[in-house]
């Protein structure tokens, strides 16, 4: 026969954690700074207690035995819960009160409750897979999203005090400068770039944006690949190209290969001595990961970064090529809030990571009704809670692209729209057509527009 399951809880610990606020209740906020809500107990008449503890503390009043059966009693819970002899009953078998003791009390309820929710959440999923009551991927990316907010509810202390923060940034700073680092985040290989934004820094999402045909992937491909040669590990996703295209763009565009030619075999001498070069032997070497899973959605994210991370031991930055190609089964009636969503977690991962993530988007059609094309920061506004959610927006521009007689031939204006951390403004980097390639500029070509 097999045996009934029952839910993980732990009564005593409840009981105790109510008991001890019963007698200590301005002691609260140790149970607070860790999250732990109503839902979070087990028993019903432990909710009902904790509910009016917890709603005293908020109306800035301190619980005890007499407030709390006396909110009890105006709201109707006082005799469903065992009336004044449990809450007694509760206050007596308390042990002694300590803030080491309630935060104990207070994880093992928190940690039942996770665990809890994880076996609905899983019981869900697999009713919805036996129901078939949507796509595989669907139930998927749903069920991803629910175990990742049910992960982020464990609350760590977000408070910190001067003194601790002055010695964690000094100790950074000193680790700074034993390094002899020149920027503070992940080179770019574009100087005038990095000048700016002193590199792309952990926890950041970076938007790389600009209309069609201005260059957006090969832009994050030289970045790519320069940061991979520098040591770093590097994932890029590509829900548009195949990895073989992806490696036939680097191939052009790091050695400067046609091509055509290395697609009909019919390199030229120069080009096959770049192809066997040291330079590509490098790159061969490199940390530099593709995924072209046409299909990709927040859930998938994690689970293949994640992968990457286990398998080269590190991942110091992910590119995605593009946002709006990124797909949830959240919000399929508007688009404006689906991409709200996924940029709002592709920065909460960056963040949860600890990596700077560089997502590549379109910009609005409207551009082209401009007399100006520039790109402005109002462009990317249809798509979600973008600019809010990034900390970095770039903007390629070429102005040949519109204008075949323009002296800016060869030229990408790079716009630094937005910088959390530093100068916003115009910069210049070349652009090599033939292998769709930006390079730096000599710093007498360079035009600055700092704000």
């Amino acid at each position: 026969m097999q045996d009934f399951l029952v839910l993980p809880h732990s009564i005593n610990a409840e009981a105790s954690l109510l008991g001890c606020l019963l007698r200590q209740g301005d002691l609260f906020e140790i149970v607070d700074e860790v999250g732990l809500e109503e839902s979070d107990f087990y028993e019903i008449k432990h909710q009902k207690v904790f509910n009016a503890i917890s709603t005293l503390r908020l109306n800035g009043k301190t619980p005890d035995l007499i407030s709390v059966s006396e909110f009890m009693m105006t709201e109707k819970t006082l005799d469903n819960s065992g009336g004044m002899d449990f809450l007694i009953e509760l206050q007596q078998k308390a042990p002694i009160v300590s803030n080491q003791i309630l935060k104990q009390y207070t994880e093992i309820i928190l940690e039942k409750s996770l665990h809890r929710q994880h076996i609905l959440i899983c019981n869900e999923s697999a009713n919805n897979s036996y129901q078939e009551n949507a796509s595989f991927d669907d139930t998927i990316d749903e069920t991803t999203s629910r175990l990742i907010a049910l992960s982020n509810k464990r609350k760590s202390s977000t408070t910190i005090k001067i003194k601790d923060l002055m010695i964690k940034e000094s100790d950074a700073l000193k680790e700074r400068l034993e390094k002899s680092l020149e920027y503070v985040g992940l080179p770019t290989g574009f100087e005038a770039i990095d000048n700016m934004t002193s590199g792309f820094k952990p926890g950041e999402m970076i938007i790389i944006a600009g209309r069609p045909s201005m260059g957006k992937t090969s832009f994050a491909m030289n970045m790519a690949s320069q940061m991979a040669r520098n040591g770093s590990t590097v994932l890029f996703f590509s829900l548009e190209m195949s990895s073989e295209q992806l490696f036939l763009r680097l191939v052009s565009s790091e050695l400067q290969i046609n091509s055509k030619h290395f697609q009909t075999g019919k390199l030229d001498e120069d080009e096959l001595i770049r192809y066997y070069s040291e330079e590509m032997g490098k790159l061969a070497e490199s940390n530099l990961y593709f995924d072209e899973h046409p299909k990709l959605t927040i859930g998938s994210l994690r689970s293949k970064a994640k992968k990457v991370m286990k398998d080269a031991g590190s991942l110091d930055v992910i590119f995605i090529d593009y946002l709006t190609l990124m797909e949830t089964s959240r919000y399929k009636d508007d688009l404006v809030r689906q991409m709200g969503y996924i940029s709002r977690n592709i920065k909460l991962f960056a963040k949860e990571m600890g990596i700077p993530i560089v997502v590549l988007s379109q910009l609005s059609r409207k551009i082209e009704n401009r007399t100006k094309k520039v790109p402005l920061l109002s462009d990317l506004r249809d798509s979600g809670g973008i600019e809010q959610d990034a900390d970095v927006v770039i903007f390629i521009h070429r102005e040949e692209f519109y204008d075949k007689e323009t002296k800016e031939k060869g030229i990408a204006q790079i716009y630094i729209q937005k910088n959390r951390s530093g100068a916003t403004g115009m910069v210049k980097l070349g652009f090599i057509s033939e292998y769709t390639k930006f390079t730096n500029l000599m710093p007498e070509d360079r035009e600055y527009g700092f704000k």
